[in-house]
């Protein structure tokens, strides 16, 4: 769930009354043909993708390292385990927050980075994440805005309209590839979260049949 650092409040105003709205601080993102958030207290930074030196038995979806100043950047990619639409002109790396000085650095390469948005809890349909027999394929939840709205304004506001965007839980998909055994099905949610069509394809059932 997201970190209350995540969260902020801010007073409104309807007639004379006084009400409190909870805003969510995302980061706005595209991978394939979706539109995708974060919480921004997961988010170190944003890098330009780079070159990568492999790791030996690594998965799939890992192509390698790079040196962030003086940190090693273990990243993720998921294009190298899930077939997805034309990648982005200007791909980036989201290299998140490790949980202390110890642990691995990750980073995810992502299409496009639209920036940071603050969307009222209200516009959200957060996932009912306490029944534990669901696997949420680290979803949080959805909303719907106007992409074109949020670019073309100086605040960045949340703007109403259509556009669809799922909420990832980045904390959970970093201990799921931390896990060994969590580790094991990774590949399965990552699919349904960014390509969940591509589940029910012969090309999905000829890899799971190997």
């Amino acid at each position: 769930m997201p970190s209350a650092e995540g969260l902020k409040y801010k007073k409104i105003w309807a007639g004379d009354m006084d009400t409190t709205v909870q805003l969510h601080r995302l980061l706005l993102f595209s991978l394939g043909e979706g539109t995708y958030a974060a919480d921004v207290s997961y988010i170190r930074e944003i890098v330009q993708d780079q070159q990568k030196i492999p790791l030996p038995n690594a998965p799939d979806y890992i192509p390698g390292v790079f040196n962030l100043r003086s940190d090693v950047v273990k990243v993720i990619d998921i294009r190298r385990i899930i077939p997805l639409s034309g990648e982005g002109t200007k791909k980036k790396i989201i290299v998140f927050v490790p949980e202390n000085d110890s642990s691995t650095r990750f980073g995810m390469v992502v299409d496009e980075v639209y920036g940071i948005m603050e969307i009222p809890s209200d516009c959200v349909s957060l996932l009912d994440r306490t029944n534990t027999g669901i696997q949420n394929n680290f979803m949080i939840g959805f909303f719907t805005f106007s992409l074109t709205g949020f670019l073309n304004q100086s605040s960045r506001k949340y703007a109403t309209g259509s556009d669809e965007v799922v909420w990832i839980d980045f904390e959970d998909m970093i201990q799921t590839i931390i896990d060994e055994e969590k580790a094991q099905n990774i590949v399965f949610r990552l699919t349904a979260l960014f390509n969940p069509q591509y589940l029910f394809s012969d090309n999905w059932r000829s890899i799971q049949n190997k």
